[in-house]
């Protein structure tokens, strides 16, 4: 930054003073390379320093100390440009100096390897004579290079020197044949380039073994700088300048510029891909052209049918971006990737389109995608008339509500009148509640649309006395401390008031939900087992008859370990056999009592199979009743 007599270096945290004292500076320009600066000062001369601004390397005066230039920029690293409105001076190495005068006003363009002075009628390239044109053409010149242009001139006249000349050079004539092929790069003149071209082909004939690749791509890159530098086109630009830009950037900057034809040309030449310069046409045939819709979408799609990589979408895109939707929907007809085609119909407000086009490509994802759009944008009833005809859509948003949105899936169920779908989901909702009341609530919600459907009516009912039992079971929460029955099913509910011996409360819950006499006896006995209520479980032997019969009795007690209890039980168990209650005898450890319905039942063989069972004084009992039965007696 120039200020007052000096300049300072200013970065985000500080700023340093580099201590010059010829300011004020009005232009300040450094080299390409970053190793320079140039300065022009006050009284019009021109500094070029280091750019650590500790050295003067040269120092030029311009004569002009009441007109401040233009611009002031650098031709390569090593010459600085000055302009005036109509007057341009170069200043080289050492101070030395060209000027050039002109009628308007020009406009200076720095480029890597020198730089452009543009005026109103004409464009011109400055830059450094390269070596490799110097050593050949500079006059007098005889190293190798000069010689084979020479040797190639004398070939082309038929004269003997051609083979003297050759000759000459021969030691050095690889580096002479590389060296003419690099300065038909330099050359603008076609003539030149071909004439140092034919210098490099006779060169490289006389060599038994050369690599001719350089000679090959440098032909191959003359062509292409020819065409682009042709008046009509006017891209005057240098080999270097095209080896930094490349030719794909080349090609974009010629279709910028609607050069199709040549771009095309070019990618072809070099092997490139055309895809974008054809989509750039299209884009700029629906821009530019009048013809109706249909017609330029008929040539479009003939000029590209065939052609590899064309995006119809964007030029689509492009179409609709131009205000005409409808060219723009009948070309994307023409895009094979729904990937590309869904998201620009959304875009264009073609919801059902682009909702249609994802199902056509049985793609899930893009069509929930589509989905969410559709479904953040219209209103619930207008988004689910558009989902009811496309079963796809309809079993993704179903599956997706299911997981992530249930008051969606209600609402699908609601409209598509699937009542008991929609009582599920609601069912599925209370059973998450923790606040009892918001729970029965649902649950009066589900029965009543189960209500509504004849089909569900047992449904509903059992609902319905779900509701009842649950707020049975609150009430008894309230009045039993510390004990959970909210959840619990009507089995356990009565089971758990045996146990903890509210049979009163029991009684009462059987009633009101008429619960059958067996089932009832069945959870009663287990609940008295549970809580060891022997004396009530003893109450029950002196009944005459039991709903499940008296086995139950006998194997509950027994699986508790009350042997005493359990055997009470046999002698009630008229329905079996002799034999399954000689066994029920021993299991509760009573061998005389099984003995003695052996002996009732006058079956030796049991009797025999329990003496080896007997101990004490049961061995002589038994034995005695064997006696009674012994065979021949």
């Amino acid at each position: 930054m120039a200020t007052d007599q000096t300049i300072l270096i200013v970065d985000a945290t500080e700023s340093q003073d580099q201590i010059l004292q010829n300011g004020p500076f009005h232009h300040i320009s450094v080299s390409p390379n970053g190793s320079y600066v140039a300065l022009y000062t006050g009284d019009g001369k021109v500094w070029v320093i280091d750019v650590k601004f500790q050295q003067k390397l040269s120092e030029y005066d311009s004569g002009k100390l009441d007109e401040i230039p233009l611009d002031v920029q650098w031709c390569g690293i090593d010459s600085v440009v000055l302009v005036w409105e109509d007057e341009v001076h170069m200043v080289g190495p050492a101070g030395a100096a060209l000027r050039w005068y002109y009628d308007s006003r020009v406009n200076l363009v720095p480029e890597m390897d020198g730089i452009r002075m543009i005026t109103t009628e004409k464009c011109e390239f400055l830059q450094r004579v390269p070596d490799v044109t110097k050593s050949i053409f500079e006059f007098g010149s005889s190293s190798p290079p000069a010689g084979l242009l020479e040797a190639v001139g004398h070939l082309e006249r038929k004269s003997p020197k051609a083979d003297d000349a050759i000759q000459l050079i021969r030691p050095s004539l690889p580096e002479a044949v590389a060296a003419c092929v690099q300065a038909a790069g330099h050359e603008f003149d076609v003539d030149w380039q071909k004439q140092l071209l034919k210098a490099a082909s006779f060169g490289k004939s006389v060599l038994e073994l050369y690599n001719s690749d350089d000679f090959v791509e440098m032909c191959k890159k003359l062509r292409v700088l020819n065409a682009v530098r042709f008046y009509e086109i006017g891209f005057g630009i240098t080999a270097d300048q095209l080896e930094r830009l490349t030719p794909d950037k080349l090609i974009e900057r010629l279709v910028a510029r609607q050069e199709h034809l040549l771009a095309l040309r070019i990618s072809d030449y070099l092997s490139l891909p055309t895809d974008k310069i054809y989509i750039h046409w299209a884009c700029m045939k629906v821009k530019l052209s009048v013809d109706d819709e249909d017609t330029i979408c008929r040539t479009i799609v003939m000029k590209l049918s065939g052609k590899r990589g064309i995006a119809f979408d964007e030029i689509a895109k492009s179409a609709f971006e131009e205000g005409r939707g409808r060219l723009a929907t009948q070309l994307l007809n023409y895009e094979p990737r729904a990937g590309r085609q869904v998201p620009l119909l959304m875009s264009m407000e073609e919801d059902e389109i682009a909702l249609d086009k994802a199902i056509e490509s049985m793609d899930s994802d893009l069509v929930f995608y589509v989905l969410l759009h559709l479904k953040k944008k219209l209103p619930i009833a207008t988004f689910f008339r558009i989902i009811n005809d496309r079963p796809l859509a309809y079993s993704l948003i179903e599956t997706s509500a299911r997981n992530i949105d249930t008051e969606l899936l209600k609402d699908l169920y609601y409209q598509d009148d699937r009542k008991s779908d929609g009582a599920n989901v609601i069912l599925k909702e209370s059973l998450m509640q923790e606040n009892f009341t918001t729970r029965i609530d649902k649950l009066k919600l589900a029965s009543k649309l189960l209500k509504d459907s004849k089909e569900h009516a047992l449904d509903s009912s059992a609902l319905e006395e779900s509701i009842k039992l649950l707020t049975m079971q609150e009430s008894l929460e309230r009045d039993v401390f510390e004990e959970t029955f909210v959840g619990l099913s009507l089995n356990d509910t009565i089971f758990k008031l045996t146990r903890l011996g509210f049979h009163p409360r029991a009684n009462k819950i059987r009633s009101e939900f008429k619960m059958p006499d067996k089932r009832f006896w069945w959870i009663k006995l287990r609940g008295l087992v549970a809580k060891r209520e022997w004396a009530e479980i003893e109450e029950w032997s002196k009944l005459k008859t039991s709903p499940i019969g008296w086995e139950p009795f006998f194997n509950e007690c027994l699986s508790a370990g009350n042997t005493k209890v359990a055997s009470i039980f046999i002698p009630k168990c008229k329905n079996l056999g002799h034999a399954e209650r000689i066994n029920m005898w021993v299991q509760c450890g009573m061998i005389v009592k099984a003995g003695e319905e052996a002996l009732l039942a006058k079956d030796y063989n049991s009797l025999e199979g329990l003496l080896p069972k007997a101990t004490g004084a049961a061995v002589p009992e038994i034995q005695k009743m064997m006696q009674k039965l012994r065979p021949g007696r």
